[in-house]
């Protein structure tokens, strides 16, 4: 099953896939998918950082476009319908961080702190729920479309930890300089690039996963929520 929970917003209602013990001492963590929708991988990562100690929830960002999609990202006829999703997605982005703005303050009713992890256009769009949604930590996975946004930022004083593989073709050389250039002026930023990898390299169970960049990135990732979030 792909979905177990629903938030019920003003136009419907966003599925979302869930794990993890819901009192008010356990802290959520709203897990952003990639342009494939909350599938095995996204399901994947939920249930570890539930095994870790939180309450993780993955919403289905394309609820509006196509509800409960799940695409492969090892079949090549995928890309091609993510791809259109994530464009439509992003071109009304400002819709989706205010149905992630809902989810932030429902968990808020239970939770004692809030954080967002967020992969490939869940690291764009966790990116800016650290500028927006008033989030108490935010990891970010080889963020795309992230460099147009550090030109007019105003940085919170909520932590940010960044992932970015040095290979990736969606972040370049100058979007990485200048990644490392504004962000690095933010005293609660922390951005790691990691030699020899590119894209989707802590995507677990694929062809692009690169264990000897993931695990360090995925214990820093666990270690910086344990610390901000607890």
């Amino acid at each position: 099953m792909s979905f177990n929970e629903v938030m019920n917003l003003p136009d419907g209602d966003m599925q979302c896939y869930a794990a993890g013990d819901r009192d008010s001492q356990t802290p959520a963590v709203i897990v952003v998918q990639e342009i494939f929708g909350v599938n095995a991988n996204i399901r994947k990562t939920v249930d570890r950082f539930a095994e870790n100690g939180f309450h993780a929830i993955a919403p289905d960002l394309f609820w509006r476009l196509r509800p409960g999609v799940e695409l492969d990202p090892e079949l090549p006829e995928s890309r091609g319908e993510a791809m259109r999703l994530a464009q439509l997605y992003s071109e009304d982005i400002e819709r989706g961080i205010g149905d992630l703005s809902v989810l932030v303050t429902g968990l808020r009713e239970r939770h004692r702190k809030v954080g967002m992890v967020g992969y490939c256009l869940g690291g764009r769009v966790a990116f800016i729920g650290w500028l927006k949604l008033g989030l108490d930590a935010v990891a970010s996975y080889y963020g795309v479309g992230l460099a147009p946004l550090l030109e007019s930022m105003v940085a919170p004083e909520k932590p940010l930890l960044m992932h970015l593989g040095k290979d990736d073709p969606l972040n370049p050389l100058d979007v990485q300089e200048a990644i490392s250039s504004r962000l690095g002026r933010e005293p609660n930023v922390d951005v790691r690039f990691y030699e020899g990898v590119g894209h989707a390299f802590a995507r677990l169970g694929a062809s692009t996963y690169v264990k000897g960049a993931a695990g360090p990135a995925d214990d820093a990732t666990l270690q910086f929520l344990r610390e901000h979030l607890k």
